[in-house]
């Protein structure tokens, strides 16, 4: 069987034997093979100088199912300050029994997976604004006999949509009745 090809190496046009064959000749496929174990060797000592400039390697923190602080900074591109405050209102949580903190990768994926899902199936469609339809919150805070922690906690956790006018802040009626009459 004979094929035509291109040489891998020199570019010149020759017919191969075989059709695994990729140089015209055997000094062209050890030119070839050098070049590829030089062109290795380029790769390694780049990636060990971006290493060292950069202080971390990436894919080394890819592979880890646990992280630090500064791997979640490395990883995410953020700020120490944004981790601890995800820490803090509970969209990253961190694992207990250790002296530093530490986050599981899996849950920096559900992280991203969850803002995907909620975009996709939680829409509410505000009623008219009007006095029947919502409530300020001091009256909530009155008419259901709860303090503005547990109300503020109720409305992070059920998605109560809080609409500022003047010096008041309004929440749909039909929402806040759902929650209180389930709870």
């Amino acid at each position: 069987m004979e094929v035509n090809k291109i040489c891998q190496f020199c570019g010149s046009r020759f017919v191969a034997q075989r059709t695994t064959t990729m140089c015209c000749s055997d000094n062209c496929a050890k030119k070839l093979y050098k070049k590829r174990k030089r062109d290795e060797k380029v790769q390694q000592v780049n990636k060990s100088v971006e290493i060292q400039e950069k202080g971390f390697d990436i894919e080394q923190i890819q592979r880890k199912e646990y992280l630090s602080i500064k791997e979640v900074m490395l990883l995410l591109d953020i700020s120490r300050t944004s981790i601890y405050r995800m820490l803090k209102d509970g969209r990253l949580t961190k694992l207990e029994g250790f002296k530093a903190v530490r986050i599981r990768k899996a849950d920096l994926d559900v992280l991203f997976v969850g803002k995907e899902e909620n975009n996709e199936t939680k829409h509410y469609i505000l009623p008219y604004f009007n006095d029947d339809n919502y409530y300020t919150i001091n009256d909530v805070l009155e008419e259901f006999n709860v303090s503005s922690g547990a109300f503020y906690h109720l409305c992070k956790k059920h998605n109560i949509p809080k609409i500022p006018k003047g010096k008041n802040v309004f929440v749909p009626k039909d929402l806040v009745n759902s929650i209180f009459n389930n709870e």
